[in-house]
């Protein structure tokens, strides 16, 4: 029954110390079953397939070992639009709906806006750019395969693909003939390498390091891509950037440093902490 299911992998869940074992328990059951979470309380005594059963016990068993939720589910809600992840590829955080809100705020005037985003992993940032600001153009960089196809995977899924261009990209690399864009905006790694070990184990253990480790101080992508924004971006162009909650002073003074932007500022994220530095290019 599916209630004794829940409460068997609920139990398998906080033996392992998950906090959210029974949230985490209904998700993956009410996937397998194509339902929602409403649908588990209102049926609790309904029988179960067993390779439904077996399946949910397996996936229990993966999430045993602390493997992210959306690497079992293969997918990630975010700005209310549904995203393929796997491993190998970032998870997109709610936190970074901050910084698209924001660019979306910015942009929404700009006709025909043509956007950058850096480091685009599952293309999270720049799909839901080109949803939302239909009339977009977005250029997404990574240097990974498995995000480039995941990210193109995902502008198919989400109907923008004729709007979004995946294309390989080192974001440390030097720029050649670059095109010029109303709005470069990035969720670089930004977390000092010698703090990745500490991380959650979810994060720490599952993650791809490479969209986590910012250099010794966590600025490394900050320092070249704020660089390259300057031959980036169309006079009066946007640089935003999602940033860690300690970061706020170290970004805002880079590109204060750099001398090509003006209008320079930092926004707060739902829990008030720093989330998005941004500034116009003069």
């Amino acid at each position: 029954m599916i209630g004794s299911l829940l409460a068997e992998g609920t139990r398998i869940l906080s033996d392992a110390g998950i906090p959210t074992a029974r949230l985490d328990a209904e998700l993956l059951l009410a996937s397998l079953l194509g339902r929602e979470r409403l649908y588990l309380a209102l049926h609790r005594k309904e029988a179960v397939a067993e390779d439904v059963r077996q399946a949910f016990l397996a996936q229990i068993a993966r999430r045993e070992k602390h493997e992210p939720l959306a690497y079992i589910v293969g997918c990630k809600e975010f700005m209310s639009l549904s995203f393929s992840v796997g491993p190998g590829v970032l998870i997109p955080r709610p936190d970074t709906e901050t910084l698209v809100e924001f660019v979306i705020r910015q942009l929404s005037d700009v006709k025909e806006p043509h956007i950058l985003d850096i480091c685009t992993g599952s293309g999270a940032i720049a799909i839901s750019l080109a949803h939302y600001l239909p009339e977009s153009r977005v250029e997404a960089w990574d240097i990974e395969e498995v995000c480039i196809e995941t990210a193109r995977k995902n502008a198919t899924s989400n109907g923008v693909a004729e709007r979004v261009s995946v294309i390989r990209q080192d974001a440390l690399a030097p720029l050649s003939s670059p095109k010029t864009f109303d709005a470069v905006v990035s969720n670089p790694p930004y977390i000092p390498d010698s703090v990745v070990a500490g991380l959650m184990p979810e994060v720490r253990a599952f993650e791809p390091h490479i969209a986590l480790c910012g250099g010794t101080d966590g600025l490394l992508f900050y320092r070249q891509i704020t660089k390259n924004a300057v031959l980036l971006l169309k006079s009066g162009g946007l640089l935003a950037y999602e940033i860690g909650y300690d970061q706020a002073d170290a970004v805002t003074t880079l590109l204060r440093d750099s001398g090509a932007f003006s209008d320079i500022g930092v926004l707060h994220d739902l829990a008030d902490n720093p989330r998005v530095v941004y500034g116009r290019k003069k």
